[in-house]
């Protein structure tokens, strides 16, 4: 398994809505409304980065609202009990 941290730029109004929608999905593990240069960050697992770049290119990018999306792959979990 994979782990991808999605940051999206979405219209304003519509961070909320594509939340909801995106959490319908099981490959969405958690999703955050953020303040920044996004509106919203998504932590994803898959089976491979292939998995996630699909899902990514079916699913996200065909959204109404959504304007970038930019997505990062996790290479190791540092926790504070390491």
């Amino acid at each position: 398994m994979i782990t991808a941290f999605v940051s999206i730029s979405v219209t304003p109004g519509d961070d909320e809505r594509i939340v909801k929608e995106l959490l319908r999905d099981k490959i969405i593990q958690e999703a955050w409304l953020t303040i920044g240069e996004f509106d919203v960050l998504l932590v994803m697992t898959g089976k491979d980065t292939e998995e996630i770049n699909q899902y990514v290119n079916d699913r996200i990018r065909g959204i109404e609202g959504v304007i970038r999306v930019v997505v990062a792959f996790g290479i190791q979990s540092i926790t504070h009990d390491a």
